[in-house]
C-alpha cells in the first residue's frame, strides 16, 4: 500500500505546473511566505485522507510512519548501514550507524535525534535524510531511537539522548570516527534534544560538540502567539498536533517551563556549539527557532541560519516528492560538512 501511495503522489507531484495548481487550489501566503507548489499539493492530497487514523499514539505513530515513507527521498545506497544497541538509563537502546562511502581514517560523526515530538518517529523516520548527511558531509551518522511519551514521558528522551552522545564518545575509536569532530543533530524534537545536550554539558563544565544541527527545532513549550498562531492550521504541524505532543510527552503542564523541554528560554548562551538553526516559513515553530539562533549569535556563539520560506514543518521527509525541499535537504548536509571539515 505504500509503494502505491509513494508512487501516485509522486506522479501526482510531477504533473504540470498549472495541473499542480488545479489540484492545490490558490497560493498559499503567510506571514509574507508563499508555499511551493509541489508542498501544496502533497498538503492538500494529505487533508484528503485525513480523519482516517485516531488521534492516539499508535494510530499517530501509524500515519505518520505512512508519510514519510511515501513522501522521502531514496537512500544514498552506497552508505554502509548497520542496526545496533548500546547500553541506556533504562534498557538497551536500538541505534543506526551510516558510515561514509570511500572513509580513510577516523571520521566526523553526528549523533542524530529523529522528529516526532518524542511521541512519534523511529529509526526510519530520518533514514534517507541520514545517508545524504553521511554521504555529502563525509560523517559518521548515529541516528538513536529514544523512547517516547506517553510510554516514557519526559525527560526520558533527555536521558536517552544524553547517554547515547556519551556512548559515542566514548566508544569513537572503535566507530571510526574522530572524537574531536562529534556534532549533535536532529529534526524538530530531536533539535530540542540536541540543544539540551549542549546547554548541560556547557552547564556541567564538559566539552561542547563541535556543533549543534537544528532543524525546524521546538524550543519553547509555552510559546503562543506569532507563527504558533499564524500557522496553526499549517501542514503537517498544526496547533492541534503541537497540543497532542505536549499532552502526551510532558507529565504535567509544569514541565513545559523545564529547560530541558524548552531550551529557548535559557537566557545563558554563552560557551555553546557552532549552531546550523534552519526554520520553515510554514510552521508553528518558526518563531522560537528563529529567536533562539538570534539569541545564540548575540552571546557571541557561532550562527548559521536560515528560514525555508516556502517550504513546512519536517521538509526533510519530502525530499522525494517536493524538489525545493530536495535541495534544501542538500543545503543542510552542506552546512554540515563545513562544521566537520572546517578550512
Amino acid at each position: 500500500m505504500v509503494d502505491l501511495r509513494r508512487a501516485a503522489l509522486r506522479t501526482t507531484t510531477r504533473l504540470p505546473r498549472a495541473a499542480l495548481r488545479r489540484i492545490a487550489g490558490d497560493p498559499l501566503e503567510i506571514d509574507g511566505n508563499t508555499l511551493d507548489l509541489q508542498m501544496q499539493v502533497v498538503a492538500a492530497m494529505a487533508a484528503r485522507r485525513s480523519g482516517r487514523t485516531e488521534p492516539t499514539p499508535e494510530g499517530v505513530r501509524e500515519a505518520f510512519r505512512a508519510m514519510t515513507a511515501t513522501g522521502s527521498h531514496r537512500p544514498v545506497a552506497t552508505v554502509s548501514v548497520h542496526d545496533r544497541t548500546i547500553p541506556g538509563p533504562a534498557g538497551e537502546l536500538p541505534v543506526r550507524i551510516y558510515h561514509p562511502p570511500a572513509a580513510t581514517g577516523p571520521a566526523p560523526a553526528v549523533v542524530w535525534f529523529h522528529q516526532g515530538g518524542a511521541v512519534i518517529g523511529d529509526l526510519e523516520t530520518d533514514h534517507s535524510l541520514c545517508t545524504t548527511l553521511s554521504a555529502r558531509a563525509g560523517a559518521v551518522i548515529v541516528s538513536v531511537d529514544y523512547r517516547l511519551g506517553p510510554e516514557h514521558r519526559f525527560p526520558a528522551a533527555v536521558d536517552d539522548a544524553t547517554a547515547a552522545h556519551q556512548w559515542v564518545l566514548d566508544h569513537a575509536d572503535g566507530l571510526g570516527i574522530d572524537p574531536t569532530r562529534v556534532a549533535v543533530g536532529g529534526t524538530s524534537a530531536g533539535g530540542t534534544l540536541s540543544a539540551v545536550i549542549c546547554q548541560e554539558r556547557r552547564n556541567r563544565g564538559e566539552p561542547q560538540p563541535v556543533a549543534q544541527i537544528l532543524l525546524y527545532p521546538g524550543l519553547d513549550q509555552t510559546a503562543e502567539g506569532g507563527s504558533r498562531e499564524s500557522c496553526a492550521d499549517c501542514f503537517p504541524l498544526s496547533a492541534a498536533v503541537v497540543w497532542f505532543f505536549g499532552h502526551h510527552y510532558l507529565p504535567d503542564p509544569s514541565a513545559a517551563a523545564d529547560l530541558r523541554a524548552s531550551p529557548g528560554l535559557a537566557t545563558e548562551l554563552w560557551g555553546l556549539a557552532p549552531a546550523l538553526v534552519v526554520t520553515a516559513g510554514f510552521d508553528p515553530l518558526r518563531d522560537e527557532g528563529d529567536r533562539y539562533a538570534t539569541a545564540l549569535r548575540g552571546a557571541g556563539v557561532e550562527v548559521r541560519h536560515r528560514c525555508e520560506h516556502s517550504l513546512t514543518h519536517s521538509f526533510t521527509v519530502f525530499g522525494g516528492v517536493c524538489r525545493e525541499a530536495r535541495r534544501a535537504i542538500d543545503r543542510v548536509a552542506d552546512d554540515v560538512a563545513a562544521f566537520l571539515h572546517p578550512r
